[in-house]
């Protein structure tokens, strides 16, 4: 016999069909040893030759044309086995019936094996069974898919016992789709199309699996399973999350009425939009409405779990998309797409220019509530803007309020420390501008409406001004800076070790801020008697440093430096009384408090103010008086974070027990584009903002004489302008002269929230109704809100046991911004005002309150639950948690244990009918619920 010469052709394993690889790994894996195997393969092939591995084996794979050829290439195999290892697989036509004996001899088992797919997937898979439907319904192609790119998922995926369809998909949405989500839903489709390059991915994908991709989705998106194939198809698989996010506003169901986009543009927009990512299915709106809420919900998880960052991407092709077909405005109703934001601040520039004409404030109110519930809003970038926002709407109410009566100077610093401290922390953050044009300018025009304002209150201040420098008495909570060791500090050091706290410079408005900081830090603010108007004290004339805080730490109208304060204070009579002789009064200068080389706390002044021994202790901070002599243009957030040695010296003072007076020795008044004036007397010196001489006083001026003006001539030359100062170099501010902000000191007491002052209470904390936000959101129940409602299904709340035979139904309806909107009684439900005192006096009177108070034992009072109620009934059962504090006069401090309190009251067997949400600082009454769970 001749035998036949053939070419022997090498090439590698990617060469060698899917189905034969899959073939062999399967018996390699039953049986290792396996030698000699022949696989009918009844394909016509050339005459080749390849080797391969497969797990680990080295394989050599050869094609037979005839039986002869079979015969022979075993012989030549068995010839050769010993010298190369390889095992042999023959790949021919013929069958067991086909062949000789002597042939089915040498073979693996001894008969040629047949290629079965789904056994092939079973054995490799190690599974017992594998569905029959799966068999049924997909033939042989789901089975040679998942044999394709077994390697991608064979590793991570744990069949069990029974290949079904879920494992059989999310094998194959693996293995060609890199789809290694936990699930399969919506939120997890957004997170794979964002992490893949998914069109990449379809382009490769199989026809037999192309083609039955609705039998994947079906398992967890059937909703949705059409829209989602047309997109993958359609090649948009890596903007799942942009064309959600698109359709969220495009067939959001207020857009015909919000005006955003021309209602005959609508529907041409949408048709278009459908078309270009569609190819024009006829997909009903309502499902991409949900599909676009289902987008933003998932873009809000991004958000929070991820950062911005991370949807930057999807939110600018959003848009994009948006503005490629003519629908970008329509953006203005989402709450995280960058152009709503913008639109949004838009929005309430102009509502905020039109209430400084004869506008609306409730369209500014509800303008602004629109840009805070933007998810921008609240990133680090746009969180000062928002402020700034939030002020200025503040100050504008302020503005077109009328003007406080006051007819004398204790009149006047009670409005200004009521009022006029929050308008110039207002104010300090308006000034500062706004990158968005449109905001800008209306933000200067206010600006100047409040500093005319301001000047108006600072004049009438200067016709005053004689009775502090002649030195009047006052009430008893208006302190002279000189008095306040005997009248203030002394009285309380006689109860307990005291810290008196200089603030250099520090104005009322700045107090504003570091007061907010100090009571989130477990501070309370006390009081000698609660319910008395403002305390302050008043700064002796000129404002300066080396005279009102050197009276203030001398106890005497003086003027001197840092070293006679020292003595003075260690020599105070009535202070050397409370004190001993070892350790006597002392106060710790800026040069004392900070340790050398560092920008802690001097470790010997940490110990002393730790020591309750060390009776009497004053130091004196001189952040902000440092602040402002710079010319630096930086805006500071004055807190206990910005000033270390701040933090630092109450945390020592809190070891101690000790109480802390905070106060200042002078105000000031910033650099808002103020003038050089050249003083009357250029040969005297001069300050700031005083002048010694009196020859020429200008209308920005005012000249006083008394006992309390710490000059040579007992006289002084005051600006009462924020406008005027004497010097030509400019500074951050200016103090000295005779304006409110300077004259007025502000001066508070502060114990550790654990201790106890004998004789003082707690201080409510009580803000200006323009400052209050929440009452201005409260306010928004009245507001036609037009068509920016979403009414969603009534919803049946879950009963307890005693309430199951009551239905109750409540219909929630929830405006674009995500707020519980609150409708207006009707006439027939609010015939009477005192309608709702009545089921609040039968809450007490009922059997079930009367049981709960009982177990309950001593907590909140009748009364307190009572003005509570009272609260949420007259705002339909949703208030802030700011409005309860300032209502019930409860210090902030003490709210969440107020809340607590009457949580345990009202929330029959733990059903929530109080609750409060801590992120918001929101605090709801389902009032329905509360009738059924006490049975009223």
């Amino acid at each position: 016999m001749i035998k036949a010469i053939v070419t022997q052709q090498e090439f590698t394993e990617d060469s060698i069909p899917n189905p034969i690889l899959s073939q062999l790994q399967a018996i390699y894996e039953r049986d290792a040893s396996a030698d000699s195997i022949a696989i009918v393969w009844p394909e016509d092939i050339p005459k080749v030759v390849a080797t391969t591995d497969v797990g680990g084996k080295k394989v050599r794979i050869v094609s037979c044309v005839s039986e002869l050829d079979m015969r022979e290439t075993l012989v030549e195999h068995q010839d050769q086995a010993s010298n190369n290892g390889e095992s042999l697989v023959m790949l021919s036509k013929y069958d067991a019936v086909s062949l000789a004996k002597d042939v089915l001899a040498r073979l693996w088992k001894n008969e040629p094996q047949r290629i079965s797919p789904w056994k092939s997937l079973q054995q490799l898979i190690k599974v017992r069974e594998i569905d029959p439907r799966l068999t049924r319904k997909n033939g042989s192609w789901l089975a040679k898919a998942l044999l394709g790119c077994l390697d991608q998922y064979q590793a991570d995926i744990n069949f069990g016992e029974v290949l079904d369809q879920d494992k059989a998909w999310q094998a194959l949405a693996k293995g060609y789709l890199s789809y290694d989500e936990p699930a399969l839903d919506l939120q997890s489709l957004f997170s794979w199309s964002m992490a893949n390059n998914v069109a990449a991915l379809m382009d490769k994908l199989p026809g037999d699996v192309s083609e039955n991709l609705t039998d994947w989705l079906d398992l967890g998106v059937p909703d949705y399973s059409e829209l989602i194939e047309n997109l993958l198809l359609q090649g948009h698989g890596n903007d799942l999350l942009p064309i959600g996010l698109a359709c969220s506003v495009l067939f959001h169901p207020n857009l015909e009425a919000s005006g955003l986009v021309d209602i005959a543009s609508i529907h041409g927009v949408r048709a278009v939009f459908k078309d270009r990512y569609m190819s024009g299915s006829a997909v009903d709106k309502t499902l991409l409405l949900r599909f676009g809420q289902a987008a933003n919900e998932a873009a809000m998880v991004f958000f929070k779990n991820k950062g911005i960052k991370s949807i930057d991407s999807a939110l600018g092709k959003a848009e994009q998309f948006l503005a490629s077909i003519g629908g970008l405005p329509a953006a203005g109703l989402s709450e995280i797409l960058p152009r709503s934001y913008q639109d949004r601040l838009s929005v309430y520039a102009l509502a905020l220019s039109d209430v400084m004409g004869v506008g609306d404030i409730k369209k500014a109110e509800l303008a602004l509530r629109s840009l805070q519930q933007h998810v921008l809003a609240g990133m680090p970038a746009q969180k000062e803007q928002a402020e700034r926002a939030l002020m200025a709407l503040r100050l504008v109410r302020w503005v077109k309020q009328k003007d406080a009566v006051v007819n004398n100077a204790a009149m006047s610093m009670d409005e200004y420390i009521q009022n006029g401290s929050f308008v110039d922390w207002a104010r300090s953050i308006v000034w500062a501008g706004d990158v968005h044009d449109e905001l800008n300018k209306v933000y200067q025009q206010l600006i100047e409406l409040a500093f005319e304002k301001r000047e108006d209150q600072n004049k009438q201040f200067s016709e005053q001004l004689i009775s502090i420098a002649r030195g009047d008495k006052f009430e008893d909570c208006k302190i002279h800076v000189e008095n306040a060791l005997d009248d203030l500090v002394l009285p309380i050091a006689q109860k307990s070790p005291v810290l008196l706290l200089v603030m250099d410079g520090m104005n009322e408005a700045v107090y504003r801020g570091l007061t907010e900081d100090l009571i989130n830090s477990s501070w309370l603010e006390v009081r000698s008697s609660v319910g008395a108007n403002e305390n302050c004290l008043i700064a002796a004339l000129p404002t300066i440093t080396k005279v009102s805080r050197c009276s203030l730490l001398s106890g005497a109208l003086v003027e001197g430096v840092a070293a006679d304060e020292k003595k003075a204070f260690a020599n105070h009579a009535g202070l050397k009384k409370v004190a001993s002789a070892k350790y006597p009064p002392i106060v710790f200068h800026k040069s004392d408090l900070q340790q050398a080389g560092t920008g802690s706390l001097n470790a010997d002044v940490r110990s002393k103010i730790a020591n309750k021994d060390h009776r009497v202790i004053a130091t004196v901070i001189n952040a902000i008086d440092d602040q402002l002599s710079s010319s630096s243009q930086v805006s500071v957030d004055w807190s206990l974070a910005s000033i270390a040695v701040l933090r630092q010296v109450l945390e020592a003072a809190r070891d101690a027990g000790r109480v802390v007076i905070i106060t200042s020795d002078h105000g000031h008044v910033l650099d808002h584009d103020s003038s050089f004036i050249n003083p009357s007397d250029n040969s005297v010196s001069n300050g700031e903002r005083y002048q010694l001489s009196d020859a020429q006083v200008s209308a920005s001026e005012v000249s006083v004489k008394g006992d309390r003006v710490v000059t040579s001539t007992k006289s002084v030359t005051l600006p009462w302008s924020e406008k005027v100062r004497y010097t030509k170099g400019k500074s951050l501010g200016y103090h000295g002269g005779g304006s409110l902000q300077e004259v007025v000191i502000p001066l508070g007491v502060f114990i550790n929230s654990d201790d106890e002052l004998e004789g003082w209470s707690e201080v409510p904390k009580v803000m200006p109704s323009w400052w209050d936000q929440e009452v201005m959101t409260s306010n928004l129940a009245s507001i036609e809100l037009d068509n920016l409602k979403i009414e969603q299904p009534k919803v049946e709340k879950k009963k307890t046991a005693k309430a199951k035979k009551i239905a109750a139904i409540s219909e929630v309806v929830d405006d674009m911004f995500g707020r519980s909107s609150v409708v207006e009684p009707s006439v027939a439900d609010s015939k009477s005002k005192g309608a709702h005192a009545n089921w609040v006096g039968a809450l007490f009177d009922s059997a079930v309150y009367q049981s709960i108070k009982s177990r309950s034992g001593r907590g909140i009072k009748d009364e307190q639950l009572h003005a509570f109620l009272e609260l949420m009934n007259a705002n339909q059962g949703q208030v802030m948690e700011a409005m309860v504090i300032r209502q019930l006069s409860i210090p902030k401090l003490r709210i969440r244990g107020f809340l607590s309190g009457a949580q345990k009251l009202l929330n029959v067997d733990g059903y929530p009918i109080l609750s409060v949400e801590r992120d918001s600082q929101t605090v709801k009454l389902n009032i329905n619920d509360l009738k059924q769970q006490f049975e009223l």
